[in-house]
Parts: C-alpha cells; structure tokens; sequence
C-alpha cells in the first residue's frame, strides 16, 4: 500500500460540490447564449404531500386559469394540496378553495414567498406531482438564483477570499446557462447536489452577493458555447479528465486533469479536512457494504457475499484514480469502473467513498480479506473545478479568472449581460 504524505489540516470545512452523485447521465446540447439575464424554474419541493404557503407582505394565490383564489394577508398561512378534482387550497378560518386548475401561481408584493418556512424570490408556482402529491416550482432571475446557491456550494467565505467566491459565481451561472430546459419537465434544477444546492433567500450571505453582482452575467465559454462546468470540494492534489471518472463520456478539450501541486510541494486544496482521509471495514461491515454496493449501484444480481476472496485495484488513471476495481467473493467475481468504485465499496449505507483516489489495504486470513482499510484523497468526483482549490488560490493572489483558466483550460469568460 503506497503511504500518503502527511499534510497538516488547517481547516474543517464541507462543501456541497456540485453533482456529488454524479453529473446528470444525458449531456446538455449547448444552445445559443442569452443576450438578456434569463428566468429559472427550480424544484424547491418535489413530489410532497403538500406545502404551506406565505409571505411577509400582502400576497396572492392564482389557479392556471387566471382567477385570484385568495388575497391572503401578510403572514397569514395556506395550505396547498391534491384533490380528486385538481389541487384544494385551504387558509386560517376554515376559507378553502376546492378543484383549482393547476398550476397555482403564489406571487407576493414583496417579490418573496415561503414555502414550508423557507422564503424564495420570486414566486411558487404549484402542480401536481406523482401519486397523489405536489411539486412546488420557484421561478425567478437567474441572478437572484445565484445568491441562494453560491454560499451553499462554497460556504460562506471571508472577503479575503472573494476571488474564489467569484470563481464559484461564474461556475455556477456557467452551469445553469448550459442547463436551462435540458430536463424537458417543469423545472430546469433540483434545489441539491443533483444540480446545485439552492437554499432561496434564507440562504443568501454578503460575500456571495458581492460575489455575484461584480460577476454579473459572466460564464466560461469554450469555442463560443458555455461549457460543462462540473466542480467539486477536494481533488487531494490534481483533477481528473472526465473520461477517466466517468467512464463512458467521451474527452472534453477543457476537462482534463490539472495539478493543484503548489511551488513548495503542497497543494491548493490542502486545507480541506478530506484532503486526506482513511476508512475501515470490519469483515461484517465490508460484506453488507459489498453486497448492498454491488446489487444497487452495479446492477448485478447478487445475493449476500459470506466470504471476500479478492479486492484489488487493478488499473489506475493517470490523476491516480481507481480506474478498474476488482471484486471476487463467493458469489463471483465482478469489475467495477472509475467513479462507480466510491458508489460499490460505501463505509455506510447512505454515504458514499469521499473520492476514487485511493489505496487498499486488506488483512486476509483462511483465504477471505477480514478487514480491510482505504487510505484516500479528496472529496468529489474529481472533474473540474476544485473548490478548496480555488480557495487556496485565492488566499494565494490568484484572481477568480486565472483560478477558473486554470480548472477550465483553454475557456474564455464572457459577459452575455
């Protein structure tokens, strides 16, 4: 087992990354830019039973055809459900409407309105969802997008740091332009890590707005098109090209590996507390682990392993990724691929391997590993961007355009706006 370098951890920090599951499978076609800041819909609640509406101000509720339901007061709470015949809208006094045509539209006079105690820009548009339930839609700028989502991907960071904050203001901007209308449904974006964390006006924070007003409709562009912007939190040294992790994506000319190595050996992201990391199983714990990774994530049809013969890391990429992962237990002998290796061989249930940048090491007795150590580096998929990177580079002096020249090779920043 080859021994990673001991580096002292400066600071504990989570970041969301975006994508941490995995980008979306399908590959947004990269449409003509905007000239005008556009609107995005967001799916703040997806298929919930139903949500309680608000706002500080005077606001209204509207059915899809036009008519005004309720001019609730400000503060005052309505209840917004399906029904046999549509979606039933109910409020304090025992007032109720039944049967409304969907979508109900909330807009408030204060532009704000809260869904389920978290207050959004914009407003609510509500539909029914699946089985029964409801989704909530928030429709606003992409601007006023932004200030929910950059304090939740990078954390709310010192001005000290705001050329990174930058970097992550652009990345983001960059990566809902490429995605507008890419899911064909209601929405352009999940409110989480399956596109970016959005957490609406609750969430905003002075760096971040500062942030996205002095980079205010800027994106990465590469040959005139916005680019794939993928980023996450640690890549533990240097980035990964995109083929490597994911495996069959073709290259991209501006996702491709990069060092984070720093002139005096260390690395950008060195001050993130997954910039190196270790995890254990127990002989118990590495079966569940295995037999659950492989059935749900890999699709094979296996039943529950009793002994693991063999774990062994075949293949690696050439950013020192896992690039073919070898799994032999009684129930047969299986391969696992780039990123998929972090989904496979979990430490808990719901939480997957912090990165596929790691080394095994396994005790074996009677033939069968009993325990079994990974020791790592970084956090996330590894392609793009890296966040803690980022930071580094700023406490460093780099500006947030060399740092987004640096993750994105060869790209241009455009203001379309």
């Amino acid at each position: 087992m080859r021994a990673w370098s001991a580096v002292p951890v400066l600071v504990a920090l989570v970041l969301a990354g975006c994508a941490v599951a995995g980008p979306r499978a399908d590959i947004p076609p990269a449409g003509p830019l905007p000239t005008a800041e556009p609107m995005v819909r967001v799916g703040v609640a997806v298929n919930v039973e139903g949500v309680t509406v608000s706002s500080d101000a005077a606001y209204e509720i509207v059915d899809g055809g036009g008519s005004v339901v309720a001019r609730p007061a400000a503060g005052e709470a309505w209840r917004i459900s399906t029904s046999e015949d549509g979606l039933d809208a109910r409020g304090p006094d025992r007032r109720r409407a039944r049967g409304l045509t969907p979508p109900v539209v909330v807009r408030s006079a204060g532009d704000v309105v809260t869904v389920d105690g978290m207050a959004y820009r914009g407003t609510a548009l509500i539909q029914p969802g699946e089985a029964g339930r409801v989704t909530v839609v928030n429709t606003l700028a992409l601007e006023a997008y932004l200030l929910g989502v950059v304090p939740h991907e990078l954390g709310e960071r010192p001005e000290s740091e705001i050329e990174a904050v930058k970097a992550q203001a652009v990345a983001a901007r960059t990566y809902a332009i490429r995605h507008l209308g890419a899911r064909g449904g209601p929405f352009d974006f999940f409110a989480t890590v399956a596109d970016q964390v959005y957490r609406g006006l609750s969430g905003e924070e002075a760096v971040a707005r500062r942030a996205v007003e002095e980079t205010r409709g800027e994106i990465v562009t590469y040959r005139g098109e916005a680019i794939l912007a993928y980023y996450h939190s640690t890549c533990g040294g240097r980035t990964a090209n995109v083929e490597e992790v994911w495996v069959h994506r073709d290259p991209v000319p501006y996702l491709r590996s990069v060092s984070d190595v720093t002139a005096d050996g260390g690395a950008y992201c060195d001050s993130s507390n997954r910039y190196r990391w270790s995890e254990r199983w127990t002989r118990s714990e590495l079966l569940a682990a295995l037999g659950r990774g492989l059935a749900e994530h890999a699709g094979w049809r296996v039943g529950s392993p009793q002994r693991v013969r063999r774990l062994e890391i075949e293949e690696r990429t050439s950013s020192g990724r896992v690039a073919r992962l070898v799994v032999e237990t009684d129930d047969g002998r299986f391969t696992v691929r780039g990123d998929s290796a972090r989904w496979v061989l979990r430490p808990e249930p719901d939480r997957i391997l912090n990165s596929s940048r790691f080394e095994l090491d396994g005790r074996v007795q009677g033939g069968e590993i009993v325990s079994l150590t990974a020791e790592g580096g970084g956090w996330g998929h590894g392609v793009g961007m890296c966040q803690m990177g980022a930071i580094g580079r700023a406490r460093a002096g780099q500006s947030y355009r060399e740092i987004l020249r640096t993750y994105y090779q060869g790209t241009d920043i455009v203001r379309l706006y």
